[in-house]
């Protein structure tokens, strides 16, 4: 049983037409249809809660803004951004500017649909995917971690690659640039340390030193006798491998190795707080400044960017606009782009505002920079150059 009265039969929207008799004919009262309208203020009000829910939506992109700006010849923060010990140094002045890009976004943390929007306006910024960086399934915590050591291993390359511009001779080991979080090795060997013998046999930071300490730690039935070296100190520590966290079959000890090297004096940076490979050539070239009599620069306003190798080669880096953007703001009078970047870096705001010198590697960012000192920059290399 229903409490409900049954459902009327059908009625129809309009007036008939025609000979067809309408209900009013047949006695019964006309029906009219019930039609809602929405007021103007209230329509404008549901579109503005669109607007504004549509503005706060996250979206999985990364928002590149210039960042910083910090002149590795001066203090930072109260403290020398780089400090050399353990040899004749020479003070240095001037300006060599090293650039940062701001980052918002990325694994853990989704710009808004707004922020992307009007990034794209002004003509400074750039938007990318998150995608286009870092693998979908990436932590906040592995970008962090990437950044750091990414960082540590520009300070090696770049000590190295000007030592070796200045002829001074140093040793290759291998290094401990990052520590699986989780694994045997984390709390036993950290980021930085140096892996000098394993199981009693040395190795160097050549391919075949490195493949050795992989081979010993993969064909471990049990410990692996480790000798390090931190900071400046010697010692043996032991762990013992795990199922590998990735599923490649093999044991290990949750260390990423790079080359490392062992100078024969100190170079420290504080750098706490930056990350990335891109000031390793601004890195470079302060240390030959240090190491040297004399203003490198020549008090011009130098600032610049770029990777290196401990050879010497300079590469692109990301962000290459940004940098444009934040050097020129900062006044400065020339830009060191690598030849990688030309293109991106002709075409960012305020490049009219500097001089852009094209660097292949550290022997042409180092004759550049000696140059514009001396004053000699009409043959400099530009990105304009057909050759770039």
């Amino acid at each position: 049983m229903s409490a409900s009265p049954p459902a009327p039969g059908p009625v129809p929207a309009d007036d008939a037409v025609g000979g067809a008799s309408s209900p009013a004919a047949a006695g019964d009262s006309p029906r009219k249809g019930i039609r809602f309208f929405a007021s103007p203020g209230i329509s404008g009000l549901l579109l503005y809660a669109l607007v504004f829910v549509l503005a706060l939506t996250p979206v999985p992109y990364l928002l590149q803004t210039p960042g910083p700006v910090v002149n590795t010849l001066e203090p930072y923060e109260g403290v020398d951004l780089v400090s050399i010990s353990g040899t004749q140094t020479y003070e240095a002045e001037g300006t060599l500017d090293m650039l940062t890009v701001a980052v918002s976004g990325g694994p853990g943390r989704d710009i808004f649909t707004a922020q992307a929007f009007f990034s794209l306006l002004n003509g400074v910024e750039t938007v990318v995917p998150s995608e286009a960086y870092y693998p979908l399934d990436t932590t906040r915590d592995q970008v962090s971690d990437q950044n750091s050591a990414d960082m540590m291993s520009s300070q090696d390359q770049a000590t190295a690659a000007a030592l070796g511009e200045l002829d001074i001779d140093y040793d290759s080991v291998i290094g401990v640039s990052q520590i699986v979080r989780g694994s045997p090795a984390e709390g036993v060997l950290q980021p930085g340390d140096h892996v000098l013998a394993v199981d009693g046999e040395d190795v160097d930071g050549s391919d075949d030193g490195m493949s050795a300490v992989r081979e010993a730690v993969v064909a471990a039935d049990g410990e692996v006798q480790l000798t390090i070296e931190r900071d400046g100190q010697t010692d043996e520590v032991a762990v013992e491998p795990a199922e590998p966290i990735e599923s490649d079959g093999q044991q290990s000890i949750g260390v990423v190795m790079s080359p490392a090297y062992s100078f024969p004096f100190d170079v420290d940076f504080a750098v706490e707080g930056i990350g990335g490979p891109s000031a390793g050539t601004i890195f470079a070239l302060t240390i030959i400044d240090m190491l040297t009599e004399g203003d490198l620069t020549g008090d011009q306003a130098i600032a610049g960017t770029g990777a290196i190798d401990a050879s010497g080669t300079v590469s692109p880096i990301g962000g290459a606009r940004q940098k444009v953007a934040a050097a020129s703001a900062s006044g400065a009078d020339y830009f060191l782009a690598p030849a990688g970047n030309c293109t991106e870096v002709l075409g960012a705001h305020g490049v009219d505002d500097t001089t852009v010198v094209r660097i292949d590697d550290l022997s042409a960012a180092h004759q550049a920079v000696t140059d514009i000192a001396e004053g000699s920059t009409d043959t400099l290399p530009t990105c304009t150059d057909p050759e770039s």
